[in-house]
């Protein structure tokens, strides 16, 4: 049982990385972790000290393995948890055989689901409002597997993240090569966070993440979407009324919609009969996202020309945000200090910065804390 008091780092008055994160409990997600071990009862070494260690590999902002080994005195093994000094191949062994990036973005969403039920008790919702963009982190020379981003002038990975606007907590991510479309990589991020049980109200993009799926998933969904428009943007004819049940009928005579499956579905034949939310079902259920996509995208479109000031008030701040953070996680987790060649170390070293942030934020949730969550500006 701990007898320290908890200290809370801030700008003002630093903590030891070490110290702070002994204060974390996994106990509540320790069954999603026991899973990575074959045999739970034969550990050697208690898996929740493992991903302490592992949260200060970023923390500490080490280049090497070697550096987070190196740190193992007795205090520091005390802290985190552990019984015995794990050797140097066995901290290698649980990173990149062990866990992986797949299994440390599966402890991500556990550590999320149960920070959001805690911050819930507390009186805040997770992700009633969302804002995703893209990050680069510059890649090695020669890095095969990367590939060049004329805008950012440099060999990269994209980082694309889908942020809560009230804590700032990485809900979601995902990483691609440099130069890839963002056009389709939007609804990926957000049904990844509809698993953690979030809904979002409001969800914030740049016009690089537009495109007819994004629209039609978060207009279906009821996400009013704050998504940039170019300059000078036109309404998109598809997504008239008229249009759209034009479009219904044509699906209904080709046999797309075929008459039983619109019956269950409780949709009448004739696009006359339905309301245009039933019609917009009907359409997306027919494979037309496009059309769908083009409806809500028109009226977004509409309130930006009727009220440009009040959009904007909206869309600014929440861009604000995740662009802050992706600044943040850069200066204090060194996610732009990728040292390893290839998409896999890329997600690897992406996915450590996300859980270390997260495990952060629910040191704090779990000792009252419930402002500044992801601030490590003053972890030492």
């Amino acid at each position: 049982m701990k007898t320290e008091e908890f200290i809370n780092p801030t700008c003002v008055r630093t903590v030891d990385a070490i110290k702070f994160i002994s204060f974390l409990d996994l106990t509540p997600i320790l069954a999603t972790i026991e899973e990575f071990y074959g045999k739970p009862w034969r550990h050697r070494h208690p898996p929740e000290a493992v991903l302490r260690l592992l949260a200060l590999y970023k923390l500490k902002r080490f280049r090497f393995l070697t550096e987070l080994w190196r740190l193992l005195d007795d205090e520091a093994l005390r802290r985190l948890g552990f019984k015995w000094r794990p050797s140097y191949k066995t901290v290698w062994h649980w990173i990149h055989v062990r866990f992986r990036s797949e299994g440390l973005e599966r402890i991500h969403a556990a550590l999320l689901k149960v920070m959001g039920e805690e911050l819930a008790v507390q009186g805040i919702q997770l992700g009633l409002k969302v804002a995703g963009d893209a990050s680069p982190i510059q890649a090695r020379p020669w890095d095969p597997e990367a590939e060049y981003n004329g805008y950012y002038q440099k060999l990269c990975y994209l980082v694309h993240r889908l942020i809560c606007c009230t804590t700032n907590l990485t809900l979601s991510w995902g990483v691609t090569s440099g130069n890839v479309d963002e056009t389709y990589l939007m609804p990926p991020l957000l049904v990844k966070a509809l698993l953690l049980g979030v809904m979002p109200e409001e969800a914030c993009f740049d016009n690089g993440y537009s495109s007819p799926w994004s629209y039609a998933l978060l207009g279906l969904l009821g996400v009013k979407p704050l998504i940039g428009f170019r300059k000078n943007a036109k309404h998109g004819w598809r997504g008239k009324p008229k249009t759209l049940r034009l479009r219904y009928r044509k699906m209904v005579n080709a046999g797309v919609l075929k008459r039983d499956r619109l019956q269950a579905l409780d949709l009448d034949p004739d696009p006359v009969r339905n309301s245009l939310e039933k019609i917009l079902s009907g359409l997306m259920i027919a494979g037309q996202h496009e059309y769908v996509g083009a409806y809500y995208r028109n009226l977004s479109l509409n309130e930006l020309y009727e009220d440009g000031e009040d959009w904007l008030n909206l869309y600014v701040p929440m861009r604000n945000r995740v662009e802050g953070s992706h600044g943040h996680q850069k200066d204090w987790l060194n996610l732009d200090n990728l040292r390893d060649r290839g998409f896999q170390k890329a997600r690897l070293h992406t996915a450590l910065s996300m859980l270390s942030e997260a495990m952060v934020a629910y040191t704090r949730v779990q000792n009252g804390v419930t402002e500044c969550l992801t601030s490590l500006a003053g972890l030492k």
